[in-house]
């Protein structure tokens, strides 16, 4: 039977929203026949989805040559830092390419090849629907059920909808999104997940920014959105997130969880390793958690709940790419990330363009904060969103030329 290109895809992208709910659901550790099982279906979604990025390399000469040459060296690069955590065990075998923070991550950016073709966009909202309805049946168990970090990872999607217009999908599609929505907010209120919000609140941030502002001073805003970002981003790599906290904190009262976790990482790594990493599988040791276990078992007589002081992954994004691949890796996905941005605002002619812009903006921003690289639907989004605006023949379409590519009939 032969199998077509958009089936594949959407195949492997359901595969890997089906991996993300088994996986909260029976939280699987170990080496076993339930975690060899649900990991088949992040066994697929990967091959699948890194074989359509093969087939598919030649699109690759409708972006700059400059880009592309960035973009071989990003790859080269991810492979780099998988390659120098290659190990005899099979535990590291299965903790490097069964995590998906771990090897698949950085393989993840080939996925802008995917969106070098716009109309991959239509398979990519069928999937996002996929996700919503198996988060809104996950929804209704969940008085039976524990809530995890991963149940996030089908959620956020929702926010390229509100960017790009829930109006894509038909009635029940809508009324699906209008229900993520809801449990969006419900699940992040459970988990005290301020980040969640902070992200909402850009999104309608950026959107009112869209509506309200005319064109040329809503340029101008950007433009200093832009630069007050890349301020702050000096300000935290030179002085200190630190610096920052206690600045924001003479404002407003609020409650600091990333201090520790810059100061400790940088206090960790030696000069070489802070130019290119700790590999896919590096670790690093945290005082923190190591005085927290200790007081809450020693002092409260509790059970501990969190993280080994061995941390094998740090929650904040840009930490993460320093903590595998350096300031290397981190550089490289910078300047895509800035880059992308840059040109979807300013250099393109459609409303769909921009708004992918303004989603990987809000990315940029928000990964001083968290958004640690994954192998999951919503880096996928942010690559296929790079990839899309780098073609500069999609940038030049305006909304008429576009719509017919993406909507879903």
């Amino acid at each position: 039977m032969y199998i077509t290109e958009n089936k594949l895809l959407k195949w492997a992208l359901y595969s890997n929203a089906i991996y993300i709910v088994l996986f909260f659901l029976f939280k699987p550790d170990g080496i076993s026949i339930q975690k060899i099982a649900i990991s088949s279906f992040l066994l697929f979604s990967v091959i699948g989805i890194l074989f359509l990025c093969y087939k598919n390399r030649k699109r690759l000469l409708d972006i700059s040559k400059t880009t592309r040459i960035l973009f071989y060296a990003l790859i080269f690069w991810g492979l780099v830092v998988i390659v120098r955590s290659f190990s005899l065990s099979i535990q590291d075998w299965v903790t490097n390419f069964g995590n998906v923070y771990m090897a698949l991550a950085w393989l993840t950016p080939a996925t802008l090849i995917l969106g070098l073709k716009i109309e991959n966009w239509k398979i990519v909202l069928q999937a996002i629907a996929f996700m919503f309805t198996l988060m809104i049946i996950a929804f209704l168990f969940l008085p039976f059920l524990e809530l995890y970090d991963e149940w996030i990872w089908l959620l956020r999607p929702i926010s390229l909808l509100l960017l790009i217009g829930v109006f894509r999908f038909k009635t029940i599609g809508r009324v699906k999104a209008y229900l993520i929505v809801i449990i969006y907010i419900i699940v992040s209120t459970l988990q005290e997940r301020r980040m969640e919000f902070l992200y909402l609140a850009m999104i309608f941030g950026f959107l009112l920014l869209d509506k309200l502002f005319e064109i040329k001073l809503k340029k101008s805003f950007i433009k200093y959105i832009i630069t007050s970002f890349l301020i702050l981003f000096t300000v935290i790599f030179t002085i200190g997130y630190e610096f920052v906290s206690n600045i924001v904190a003479s404002f407003i009262d609020f409650q600091d969880s990333r201090t520790f976790l810059f100061t400790e990482l940088a206090q960790e790594l030696n000069n070489i390793e802070k130019v290119i990493g700790r590999g896919s599988l590096g670790t690093y040791y945290s005082h923190y958690f190591e005085h927290t276990k200790w007081y809450t078992v020693e002092i409260l007589k509790h059970e501990w709940w969190g993280d080994s002081a061995t941390r094998i992954t740090t929650e904040v994004g840009y930490l993460q790419m320093i903590l595998k691949g350096g300031y290397i890796m981190l550089g490289l996905n910078l300047i895509f990330y800035l880059y992308s941005s840059y040109v979807a605002i300013f250099k393109s002619n459609s409303k769909f363009i921009k708004r992918l812009g303004y989603f990987i903006l809000i990315f940029t921003i928000l990964s001083l904060i968290e958004l640690r690289p994954t192998f999951t639907p919503i880096f996928f989004i942010l690559w296929m969103a790079i990839g899309t605006v780098l073609n500069k023949k999609y940038r030049d379409m305006d909304d008429h030329e576009i719509e017919p590519l993406i909507t879903i009939k």
